[in-house]
């Protein structure tokens, strides 16, 4: 009975991947005795199936990776979402926020089922072939790189396991992050040297040599080695197997799934993982509920189309701020007094009334839910990216939109991250930055007249620029809360005021200039900051809070565990 359940659900899983565009699924292992179980390959197939799985970071169906954004100067949550996400950005969270230990046990399940692969697939070796048996494990080990490299940036030095344990022998205590990563390297190399390029039919979707050498770029660059983060970055740009896909809004839509760009996704489809995040992020008007929602200090660090901040350019206008602004706002964000999902999308208070688009062109007026809901945005913006208008109203608790982990214009601003940090300043650089940022314009890097396109060579410049530009580029992606740790600047960006947008008298008629940024890219309102919204008012203890503390639960079963500083 059990051998015929097993196949069964292997059958199913294998109609899943078909019919979804190929997406992987998530039907979790049955437990089976080690044992019986790894005895062929549909079971090691099954297992490493069940090992994707834990892709699937999901608070009440929507990735944790967006809602990072909202404990970060770049946005809000507006709920106390997956166990107290709202507490970490006020300064209020403690060893026993269920945050930490959610994550962690998450992270270490992902990591214990590749462990069971790794160490049980050998009984299988003699009945696989041997080009399979090596494409299961090289899955596995990008999997547990994967789970591992989240655990290492959020806090630190965690126990590294390769093995299958009992309660007793998982009392270990924590091993030094650097020896983590020197790990992580070698698994990602050994599974580079196995994947695939690119995968056809029923498998595309897993992992491949592109994820692989792009995961270790990542891990190298979020932890300040440059060398390594370069040599991987260009590994992938050198396989021509990837490309910017021309238009960045439509990237986050279904027109953007599985295209050149997108080097691993989280896949969803109805029925069996399908998504929420339509829900949380679109506006009241489509019936969503506007609880993930940017900041003020996302839309004011857009640049002008000259390329200058808000600041500094003769094109900004504080009474029209939207006006000559980096096509990337508006692939990102619904602002105010755009059309979205048929509606024009307005939360100044005083506008109880707002128009409908009908098919035809014309428009009827119609009750403002955004702006006279009580848990209508917040901060008088929400999220466009990953919320599709094909979702509303229909779809909006059950969309199939796959959320991108891994995508191109990451390695590309990576690479030239790393680059800039070695001082190895050359045109390869410039083309790097240029390529993303001419593609938020919809054009191609050498139309420099259509675009702003960064020619300095000076490195202090340069970091600058990457590092505004990995904010704009990846908003709502989940990097922002890695970024600012990494860099040492979230002391400096994220205590104080967390605003909005104006609300006295709720338009921007009344502010007189742009705000300034200091060297941190953080804007200061001067007299104006009494005309916005103030959704938060936020704490950092840069003597505490640049890791996450090991959950208490943890450490109170396992006395090898030393916590992290000052919890």
């Amino acid at each position: 009975m059990k051998k015929l359940y097993i196949k069964i659900t292997f059958l199913l899983f294998i109609f899943y991947l078909g019919s979804c565009e190929s997406s992987l699924e998530k039907f979790p292992l049955d437990q089976p005795s080690d044992a019986t179980f790894f005895s062929n390959e549909d079971e090691l197939n099954l297992a490493v199936n069940g090992a994707y799985t834990d892709i699937w970071w999901n608070e009440g169906r929507a990735s944790l990776s967006v809602f990072l954004d909202g404990v970060t100067d770049l946005g809000f949550l507006r709920s106390n979402y997956y166990g107290g996400l709202q507490t970490i950005s006020l300064g209020e969270h403690t060893t026993e926020t269920g945050t930490f230990y959610n994550t962690w046990k998450h992270m270490y399940n992902g990591i214990s089922k590749c462990n069971n692969l790794l160490n049980n697939m050998d009984k299988a070796k003699d009945v696989v072939p041997e080009a399979n048996y090596n494409l299961i494990e090289a899955q596995a080990l990008f999997l547990r790189s994967y789970y591992y490299s989240w655990l290492i940036s959020l806090y630190g030095d965690v126990p590294w396991i390769t093995t299958l344990q009992t309660l007793e022998e998982s009392k270990i205590p924590r091993d030094p992050k650097s020896v983590i990563i020197t790990n992580l390297f070698s698994d990602l190399d050994k599974a580079a040297g196995i994947l695939p390029e690119e995968w056809s039919g029923s498998d595309q979707g897993r992992a491949t040599k592109g994820a692989a050498m792009a995961l270790k770029a990542r891990i190298a660059i979020e932890h300040n080695m440059w060398e390594e983060a370069a040599a991987a970055a260009k590994a992938v740009m050198d396989m021509k197997t990837y490309a910017l896909f021309p238009d960045y809004e439509k990237l986050f839509t279904y027109e953007g799934q599985r295209s050149q760009e997108v080097i691993f996704d989280m896949p969803f489809l109805i029925g069996f993982q399908d998504a929420r995040l339509p829900r949380y992020q679109s506006t009241r008007n489509t019936g969503a509920w506007s609880t993930i929602v940017p900041s003020q200090v996302m839309i004011d660090s857009y640049e002008c189309t000259d390329g200058k901040l808000i600041s500094e350019s003769p094109l900004y206008d504080p009474k029209n701020p939207f006006k000559n602004r980096d096509p990337r706002m508006f692939g990102s964000i619904i602002t105010p007094q755009s059309v979205w999902a048929g509606f024009i999308f307005e939360t100044h208070k005083d506008s109880t009334e707002t128009f409908r688009v009908e098919s035809d062109g014309s428009m009827t007026r119609v009750a403002n839910q955004d702006a006279t809901n009580p848990f209508a945005s917040y901060t008088g913006y929400c999220w466009k990216k990953y919320t599709s208008e094909a979702d509303l109203p229909g779809n909006i608790d059950h969309s199939e939109l796959n959320e991108i982990l891994i995508r191109y214009a990451e390695v590309l601003l990576i690479y030239a991250e790393a680059k800039i940090e070695l001082n190895q300043i050359d045109a390869s650089v410039l083309e790097a930055i240029n390529l993303v940022r001419a593609r938020g314009y919809g054009v191609d890097a050498g139309d420099t007249g259509n675009y702003p396109a960064v020619s300095t060579t000076d490195q202090n410049e340069l970091r600058t620029i990457i590092r505004r530009e990995r904010k704009i580029e990846l908003a709502n992606e989940g990097f922002r809360l890695k970024d600012i740790r990494r860099w040492e600047i979230a002391e400096f960006v994220m205590p104080g005021p967390l605003f909005g947008r104006p609300n006295k008298p709720y338009s921007y008629d009344n502010l007189t200039s742009a705000p300034t940024f200091d060297q941190f890219g953080h804007p200061s309102y001067g007299t104006d900051a009494d005309f916005y919204r103030v959704v938060h008012v936020r704490t950092f203890n840069p003597d505490r809070d640049y890791l996450w503390p090991i959950p208490q639960r943890d450490v109170d079963i396992n006395d090898q565990l030393v916590q992290n500083p000052n919890y």
